[in-house]
């Protein structure tokens, strides 16, 4: 994954900012790292769907995924996190545009995730088995890739931290966190929300040296990652320890600016931000795009969708739009 650069930035260190990804690096450590806050933009995708709670933290926890990997590519299509397993939560998708657009949904089985009786179930009882896809989708007629990983660890995190581990060859730790949260309307009058921050950091030398234990992304199946008598490098150790210090709570703070959390953490060292990547809520269905879908089917299997009423009726699984098309809307002759 190429990362993109940027020229440095001026920003006010104090004021809180939401639905951006904010790119650092820490000075004289071969650190860079990527920090999310997400709040209105969670808020509006989490709230077009009817999910329970745990399906909506862990789409959220996709979302912010995809925003981090995603704004680190020279990226002119799409960046897709896709899950496919046999657990109760069977799909996920959350995908990127180049421009910070946003949208997801999750495919699942609502009695087998109620009946897991808990509001944050493991990931293995969420998913059981399956595998995470990271999809560079770069337009018609450019190549596309692809890297995937098997659902393993108690977290996405921990399946986008091997991704860059057996495929990348680049030590990297992801922290994410979701949240609920109550708010108040003007009038007074309370509703729920969500909110989403997430942190990543990985180990980039300049000579291009890694850390051990990093596993060659095409070693045999079954075969065991290199040693040496290395240690560990003492400044990705240092950079892993603190961030692994940072509370749930700031990370979805919507008062504590994602430059001022940096610098809480990184001061001793420096830290320095580049431009900001803004995020938005963005679904690429529309009546004419839907209709033009419809016009690829033959004429069996459109009679096969129409209604009782003689219409086709179809809904957006990403935003949760109607659409209701007259036969002569869809007919290919």
């Amino acid at each position: 994954m190429d990362v993109t650069p940027n020229e440095p930035a001026p920003r006010d260190l104090t004021a809180p900012g939401d639905d951006l990804v904010l790119p650092f690096a820490i000075e004289g450590m071969d650190v860079r790292g990527r920090l999310a806050r997400i709040g209105p933009v969670i808020s509006d995708i989490l709230g077009r769907h009817d999910y329970p709670a745990a399906v909506s933290r862990l789409l959220g926890e996709a979302l912010l995924l995809a925003a981090m990997l995603g704004t680190a590519l020279k990226l002119d299509g799409r960046f897709t996190v896709q899950m496919s397993s046999n657990g109760p939560v069977d799909m996920l998708v959350a995908d990127m545009t180049k421009d910070g657009g946003l949208r997801g949904y999750a495919h699942f089985d609502r009695d087998k995730v109620e009946a897991l009786g808990s509001a944050a179930p493991k990931l293995a009882d969420l998913v059981g088995t399956g595998s995470l896809a990271l999809t560079v989708d770069q337009g018609p007629g450019r190549n596309s890739y692809q890297g995937v990983v098997p659902l393993e660890g108690d977290s996405l995190s921990a399946c986008g931290e091997a991704y860059f581990r057996r495929s990348e060859q680049l030590p990297t730790l992801i922290r994410l966190v979701v949240a609920e949260t109550m708010q108040r309307d003007a009038d007074g009058h309370a509703g729920g929300g969500w909110r989403a921050g997430g942190i990543m950091i990985q180990h980039m030398p300049a000579d291009g040296g890694y850390v051990r234990d990093a596993h060659p992304g095409d070693a045999p199946d079954g075969s065991e990652p290199a040693q040496d008598d290395a240690e560990e490098d003492d400044n990705w150790n240092r950079a892993r320890i603190l961030m692994e210090t940072v509370e749930d709570h700031e990370l979805v703070d919507p008062g504590l600016a994602a430059e001022t959390l940096l610098y809480r953490l990184y001061h001793e060292d420096g830290v320095r931000v580049f431009s900001e990547h803004p995020l938005s809520f963005s679904c690429r269905c529309s009546q004419e795009y839907i209709a033009g879908v419809l016009k690829g089917f033959g004429e069996d299997e459109l009679a096969d969708m129409y209604t009782e009423d003689g219409l086709i009726e179809v809904r957006c699984e990403f935003c949760s739009s109607n659409y209701t098309f007259k036969p002569e809307e869809v007919s290919g002759a």
